[in-house]
């Protein structure tokens, strides 16, 4: 059974050592910079990046799946729920990401697998410039109260898009605005679910961990 209680650990110049060459010269040197060459301030900042990649992990995830779903819904009542079969919807870039998608699953798939099987990005791609005609003005923009430049919209769904991927291949965001970046997620969310939004914030740690010195920080 493991504690409760945090795990002191002590830093040595051997761990340090250690540590700095199994996360990689390279990667650690993003911190070590950062740090003006002390490994140990480099070691607590590396520690705080993990802590703050696992508190955005819910906050995106949320707002990955209220996306998808609240987009699925409108483009399948509006055509069917297939939608994105439809070649005539979707341009090369978005057509190849479904056909990616279906090739992982096994058939018969049902549209809500292929809908949980593509990724952020092309969600976010629907709301790019190439898609105002076909999909914002006489779709997507009802998603959205009070109605959204659907160009800023996209810049803030295609910087949060950059944040998750960052997260998931274990990049250094520590020195993004993530206030900011929190904040964009409930806004959006907000729009799209105040439910959901509410839901979001009250589990959330985001503040807590960037409130935390890095050297306070004891677990991830």
């Amino acid at each position: 059974m493991t504690s409760s209680t945090p795990t002191q650990y002590r830093y040595s110049s051997q761990s340090l050592e250690s540590l700095s060459s199994v996360i990689s010269v390279e990667r650690f040197g993003t911190y070590l910079r950062h740090a003006s060459g002390d490994r140990r301030r480099a070691m607590r900042l590396y520690a705080r990046n993990v802590a703050l990649g696992g508190a955005f992990h819910g906050p995106l995830q949320t707002l990955e799946v209220v996306l998808r779903n609240a987009v699925h819904d409108t483009l399948a009542a509006r055509f069917n729920d297939r939608w994105f079969e439809d070649a005539s919807l979707l341009e090369e870039n978005e057509v190849r990401s479904v056909v990616r998608a279906t090739e992982k699953l096994e058939m018969p798939w049902t549209a809500g697998q292929v809908v949980a099987e593509l990724n952020f990005g092309f969600w976010v791609a629907l709301f790019a410039r190439r898609y105002e005609e076909r999909l914002w003005r006489t779709e997507l923009h009802l998603l959205f109260a009070p109605k959204q430049n659907r160009k800023e919209l996209h810049n803030q769904l295609n910087r949060l898009r950059t944040l998750r991927n960052r997260i998931a291949h274990h990049e250094p965001i520590f020195q993004r605005d993530l206030a900011t970046d929190y904040k964009k997620i409930l806004w959006i969310l907000d729009m799209l679910s105040p439910e959901a939004a509410k839901w979001t914030d009250h589990h959330s740690r985001v503040y807590e961990v960037l409130d935390t010195n890095p050297s306070r920080i004891t677990r991830f």
